[in-house]
């Protein structure tokens, strides 16, 4: 018959892969963000300006039909 630290060890293990997989699966999902916030700043520095070039490029148009 088993003893109760035989039981306790054997209800904790199961558990103890569980919790590396969580731990595993929150630092992949850290590293991600990470990886996408960056890739977010650099799209946000490329359009910054986007309206104002737009706006430019549509009087230069009109511009150029008045002439």
């Amino acid at each position: 018959m088993p003893t109760w630290a035989q039981i306790v060890v054997a209800l904790a293990a199961p558990s103890g892969v569980l919790v590396a997989l969580i731990e595993r699966t929150r630092r992949e999902n850290n590293r991600d963000h990470a990886s996408n916030a960056s890739l977010l700043r650099q799209i946000d520095s490329k359009v910054d300006h986007v309206t104002e070039r737009v706006d430019g490029h549509i009087e230069w148009h009109l511009d150029r039909k008045d002439k």
